[in-house]
């Protein structure tokens, strides 16, 4: 009878260890991304999540998806590099996006209310700025020298538009560099470029499409997005002029999520998603950050 009782008692215990046990997985994973249908393993993650976020399990970010290449929109759907980048940053964490859609003005309060957890929005990289924010560039700006898919007369820089005509958006800043690059051009004995000063940033698209000029210099994101709008027409020759600086805009401080940030996006770079979102908008290697 004693050696019975013992055995039930035994067995009493086990079933506790093992109920226990099982409450205590339980409490452990309330706060991890739930695992893809069908897997038994939870989620592997390359970046911890920061402790804050807007909501639990959502990287909130704010964006005016109006600049193309970087955020629009098509069929009412978010697009563009820096959506995809958004999205791939998240996934390095464990976790999902949720997309603020505002004017650009509204970028920086909203995030200093904590109602979005970063601006990923191709925020320029100021001084004013950076007096509100901080910021984690991840690419450089630049001005696109494009020509006529092929590009026949084989340029690649400034200098290779020697002799050449360059059609430009008169008054435009453009216009101000090719004259600029024209000083440099005489002081070496070289010929200047021929400038075709035009109305519009579109005619100098269309002439260079119909062979009036030889190339027309736009900006590196415009230059990008052209292509999108006019495939296998165009292409860039060569980029010049990259100091403006881009970045995902953090809370003042916020150190906690700017490492967590920095992290995800370094595993997005080792791993080639960054250089393919690069080539999938078009964008000249010249204005990656991480060279």
């Amino acid at each position: 009878m004693m050696k019975n009782t013992k055995m039930l008692v035994c067995a009493m215990l086990v079933l506790v260890a093992a109920v226990l046990s099982a409450c205590g997985t339980n409490s452990a994973n309330g706060g991890q991304a739930s695992s893809p249908a069908g897997s038994s393993k939870p989620q592997e993650t390359a970046a911890a999540a920061p402790s804050f976020l807007v909501e639990k399990g959502f990287l909130t970010y704010g964006t005016a998806a109006t600049f193309p290449p970087f955020e629009y929109m098509v069929n009412n759907e978010f697009t563009g590099f820096d959506v995809e980048l958004g999205q791939a940053i998240a996934k390095e964490m464990g976790v999902e996006v949720k997309i603020q859609s505002m004017n650009f003005d509204g970028l920086i309060p909203a995030l200093q209310g904590k109602r979005i957890d970063i601006i990923n929005s191709a925020m320029y990289i100021k001084p004013e700025r950076e007096e509100q924010v901080d910021f984690i560039p991840y690419m450089g700006l630049a001005d696109s020298i494009v020509v006529k898919s092929g590009n026949p007369k084989g340029i690649k820089s400034l200098d290779d538009l020697s002799d050449l005509t360059v059609a430009v958006t008169r008054g435009a800043v453009e216009e101000i560099n090719v004259r600029e690059h024209n000083e440099k051009l005489k002081q070496a004995g070289k010929k200047e470029i021929k400038i075709l000063a035009l109305p519009t940033g579109n005619d100098a698209v269309l002439a260079t499409e119909q062979g009036r000029a030889d190339a027309f210099l736009h900006s590196s994101p415009g230059a990008a997005y052209l292509q999108e709008e006019k495939p296998g027409v165009f292409e860039i020759a060569g980029s010049f002029g990259a100091d403006t600086k881009i970045g995902i805009a953090i809370r003042k401080g916020d150190t906690e999520t700017k490492t967590a940030i920095e992290a995800a996006l370094k595993k997005v770079v080792e791993n080639g998603t960054y250089k393919q979102l690069m080539e999938k908008y078009h964008l000249p290697a010249e204005m990656s950050y991480f060279k």
